[in-house]
């Protein structure tokens, strides 16, 4: 994404809507501090002519002096109004960076690399003047994504940290009711060591080989009858499956080209109303207060080889996608899956952890818990509380990922994972299913759901995370 975004900085077209008149020169008296909030800075969303190049626009004289006074300005609400000239492609992007590199007595190759920029008070300043401003700002490119952005409609989060991803609306295509196969059918593209996203829901068995939905970061499908969507956010690890029907309604996602803190922002083709990706509830429109949340479903990251030896039965996503992309192994967001930065701000740094360590996050209502993966995989077996239910949570056999139960009244003593069984204190056997343990006489324990992702989305996209320490 954050090549997509440098990229389409330096395109020689945009495309222009035209935007505020000239208008007078914007200017305070020289007594009175300058304060962004009041300086009618939409003026500032100007394209004109230019040679090519979106550095080189011409900027009226009006606008110069209302942009060096923005710039000038001690006002702590200047801040979000720079970023938003120095993130999104405007034509004030040079006189920004260069702004910024003496300020920060630093080089750059993208405003993100200027954490000090990004330290908000606080409290949310996302006053009515700057969301105007910022609606405005990508109303001159991309008036889809801007539609978004209704100043007027309700929010969770805070609209200083939503950010442009650098494609347009559905730009990473969502998959709609694809085309799964049978594991022979698949023979000769995918591969034993290939990591898939598993899941099983009324009985029906799919794999989702990552390889491809990275490419896509939404399956909008039907698994046992049930409509879900399987959001997967490449930056923050993590693909969850949520349960589309919210009380009477169901609801489909496509991606927004919008950024929360590193996570993808999808929306519903029902009211457009943006949704936070971990979280599974509206973060900015008509749906915001409704008391709406998506239903987790439990997934697991592991292998095909593994997969498919516990589901014979199963389907897997087809590789024949309708879509021209190389699906190969280690090909999309290979250098960032490899590196241990992220490409975008991320407020909060909780050091227990590497930003990018993968976890096994288990939900319980408004609960969450994240497992570190080798932890998990080096213990095989854990006992644990979430959101005041006693669960056991197991590794995969290869250490991919985990599962999660919950455990009732049972003391779980030791595990198998690659028989797929656990031994309770009393020495009964009890058998690893993809929707409950199955005990002795019939009992059964069910699943609860759980998905991989990396640490940082757990510390910055959750009120209440905790993280298993061992």
């Amino acid at each position: 994404m954050r090549a997509a975004l440098l990229a389409f900085m330096l395109l020689p077209a945009l495309l222009l809507l035209a935007a505020a008149c000239d208008g007078s020169e914007a200017t305070d008296s020289a007594d009175a501090p300058f304060d962004p909030d009041a300086a009618d800075l939409e003026q500032l969303v100007y394209w004109g002519p230019h040679d090519g190049s979106v550095h080189s626009y011409h900027v009226p004289r009006n606008r110069q002096v209302l942009f060096d006074q923005l710039l000038g300005s001690d006002s702590p609400g200047a801040a979000k109004y720079v970023i938003e000239l120095a993130v999104f492609p405007s034509p004030y992007w040079d006189q920004v960076m260069k702004h910024l590199m003496e300020r920060f007595d630093a080089p750059h190759r993208s405003a993100f690399e200027y954490p000090q920029l990004w330290n908000f008070h606080e409290s949310d300043s996302a006053t009515p003047a700057y969301l105007r401003f910022k609606q405005a700002l990508y109303a001159a490119q991309l008036p889809e994504i801007a539609a978004f952005l209704d100043p007027l409609a309700e929010r969770t989060i805070d609209a200083r940290e939503v950010v442009w991803g650098g494609v347009v609306v559905d730009g990473i295509p969502p998959l709609e009711s694809p085309r799964h196969v049978r594991p022979e059918a698949a023979a000769d593209w995918i591969n034993g060591s290939d990591l898939v996203v598993g899941a099983e829901v009324n009985g029906d068995a799919r794999a989702y080989p990552m390889r491809i939905i990275a490419w896509h970061e939404m399956v909008n499908d039907t698994i046992g009858g049930v409509p879900v969507s399987l959001a997967y956010c490449t930056l923050c690890g993590s693909a969850i499956l949520y349960d589309g029907r919210v009380g009477g309604e169901v609801y489909r996602f496509g991606t927004s080209g919008l950024l929360y803190r590193s996570n993808k922002l999808m929306y519903d083709r029902n009211t457009r109303t943006l949704w936070n990706q971990f979280s599974g509830k509206p973060a900015w429109g008509a749906l915001v207060g409704e008391g709406i949340r998506l239903a987790v479903l439990p997934v697991m990251v592991t292998t095909w080889s593994d997969w498919v030896a516990q589901h014979p039965d199963t389907t897997v996503l087809d590789i024949n996608t309708g879509f021209i992309r190389d699906y190969g192994p280690g090909v999309a967001y290979d250098d960032y899956f490899k590196s241990p930065d992220t490409w975008f701000v991320v407020p909060v740094v909780d050091d227990r952890l590497a930003q990018k360590d993968d976890v096994f996050a288990v939900r319980v209502g408004e609960s969450l818990t994240a497992y570190p993966i080798e932890l998990l995989a080096e213990r095989v077996l854990v006992l644990d509380e979430v959101g005041g239910l006693s669960i056991v949570v197991v590794a995969t056999a290869d250490g991919e990922g985990g599962r999660a139960f919950e455990a009732g009244d049972v003391e779980f003593a030791s595990a198998d994972a690659i028989a797929g069984t656990l031994t309770d204190a009393g020495g009964n056997t009890w058998t690893i299913s993809e929707d409950a343990l199955i005990g002795p006489e019939g009992a059964s324990l069910p699943r609860v759901g759980g998905h991989n992702a990396y640490w940082f989305a757990v510390a910055n996209l959750t009120d209440n995370g905790q993280l298993w320490e061992g």
